[in-house]
């Protein structure tokens, strides 16, 4: 993991370490997207935009100060609806990745905009959370990706994905990571105990870093602006996603130190992030 990451030059600008686009929150799930950009900050991009539904600007304008507030039409709904789809693509021009889908919510509606953005996306893409549960309910769109995708499923977003039992992932969980990461030419992290990261060339790593603490709720969203800010950094998708599971539970392991396991949450988590790279760095 140290060799994947590079020490910053020191004639250098925030345009040098990525231009990250998280589109993410819907009213009551704001979380999701403060914490996915605070940790792509965290991690060292350069520059966050935050598209959020147009009636969360206030709120996450006074939770977000370092990221770029970009709010997206609603309709005062407090959701991404079908006709924020010309405020989103607006807002991709000159972004070097893109993080979809942490506390978007699942229904008709966010299902059919996730289909229309997807085909316009020639940019890396990570796929989280409501954005895999949207996906789910359509998966056949994969096929009309453009450009990398990186998809972060737990347990229970998997099993919807593949129409297949909870307990039969857990199983085999090597065996449906790689299988999905093959059968649509994507890289799968599978979350858990020991995550799986598998890309579509049939390699496999198995993560050893992260504690029981972890499982709490927004962790997996610290995760996404993780991996989302190195390859906005221009580190590879395959190394990003090994580098950012591995930091992940680094930084949970650190959190740990000081709060033990029972009171982890997945702020801690984020505010450890620095620590962890520091580590890492030597």
């Amino acid at each position: 993991m140290r060799q994947i990451l590079c020490k910053r030059k020191i004639d250098t600008h925030k345009g040098d370490y990525g231009r990250v686009g998280i589109i993410a929150g819907s009213r009551g799930m704001t979380g999701a997207a403060y914490l996915c950009a605070q940790s792509a900050l965290r991690t060292g991009s350069g520059l966050v935009y935050s598209l959020i539904p147009q009636s969360l600007e206030t709120i996450m304008s006074i939770k977000l100060t370092e990221a770029i507030i970009k709010p997206i039409y609603d309709g005062g709904s407090g959701h991404f609806v079908r006709e924020s789809y010309g405020d989103i693509i607006k807002n991709l021009d000159g972004l070097d990745v893109i993080a979809l889908g942490p506390g978007m919510g699942v229904d008709p509606e966010r299902v059919g905009l996730l289909g229309e953005i997807i085909q316009d996306i020639k940019l890396p893409l990570l796929i989280d959370a409501d954005g895999l549960n949207c996906l789910s309910k359509n998966i056949n769109v994969i096929k009309n990706k453009k450009g990398p995708w990186v998809i972060t499923p737990h347990f229970g977003e998997m099993a919807r994905l593949v129409q297949e039992d909870i307990q039969k992932i857990k199983d085999k969980k090597e065996y449906y990571a790689q299988h999905l990461a093959d059968k649509y030419g994507l890289l799968v992290v599978l979350k858990g105990n020991k995550t799986i990261v598998a890309n579509p060339d049939g390699q496999i790593y198995i993560n050893t870093s992260g504690n029981p603490g972890m499982a709490t709720a927004g962790s997996g969203d610290v995760l996404t602006g993780i991996i989302t800010s190195f390859i906005g950094q221009g580190i590879g998708i395959f190394e990003s996603a090994k580098l950012g599971v591995y930091l992940h539970g680094l930084v949970g392991d650190l959190a740990k130190r000081d709060k033990g396991e029972y009171g982890l949450i997945a702020s801690d988590i984020m505010e450890a992030i620095p620590y962890g790279i520091k580590f890492l760095m030597g």
